[in-house]
């Protein structure tokens, strides 16, 4: 039954980490073009000549971002499946339960999921294929996982180091976290709108 599920939120979290496909998509090709190639209508990819398709000139069309939604149902099941496979440990240590684990490694075991879970992937906008190989935890081979332990030790230093070398700062705060400057987004915005006044409502 373990197995069972794991594998089923292995793949429903390849689903949620996929666009949503714009309305109106269209099927797979069923001859001429090879076995699922999609072929795509002519407003797909541009309509009529000389006519730029929605992605730019004779580009495809736009991918459509993610659905946070499904995204936070897959790795739901992701840290459930997780936690029923380590039934009764969820108190010990992470890096006595996890392979592997090179930061945050005293922390309890179930703490430790939820974290990945609420900021790193909520707080990034993402689910667990990301940053890992589905079928191996323990793996470094991808990339967003080694900038993710570098993001942890930054945010680490900047609770420990540089907030707490801070005097002024004599009241209780929020300590940083994922979350705190990437609200939901991989790539945080370095600026932010110039306010505008409300709108003049007519007869006022």
């Amino acid at each position: 039954m373990r197995t069972v599920a794991l594998l089923s939120s292995l793949a429903l979290a390849a689903i949620a980490c996929s666009p949503t496909p714009p309305a109106g998509s269209p099927a797979p090709a069923t001859g001429g073009t090879g076995a699922g190639v999609v072929a795509a209508a002519p407003s797909q990819q541009g309509g009529q000549p000389g006519q730029p398709g929605p992605g730019g000139p004779g580009g495809p069309p736009r991918r459509q971002p993610p659905n946070p939604m499904r995204q936070d149902t897959a790795r739901r099941m992701m840290v459930d499946s997780i936690l029923r496979t380590i039934a009764g440990r969820e108190n010990e240590p992470a890096g006595t339960v996890f392979k592997n684990v090179k930061l945050l490694s005293a922390m309890p075991a179930g703490a430790f999921l939820r974290n990945m879970d609420e900021q790193y992937g909520r707080g990034l906008g993402w689910t667990c294929n990301n940053c890992h190989v589905l079928t191996n935890f323990a793996d470094d081979s991808r990339k967003n996982k080694r900038i993710a332990r570098q993001m942890q030790e930054m945010t680490d230093h900047i609770n420990t180091v540089r907030l707490t070398s801070i005097p002024e700062l004599d009241k209780e705060y929020d300590k940083a976290t994922c979350v705190m400057c990437h609200r939901g987004v991989n790539e945080p915005k370095g600026s932010m709108p110039v306010p505008q006044p409300a709108p003049v409502k007519s007869g006022s």
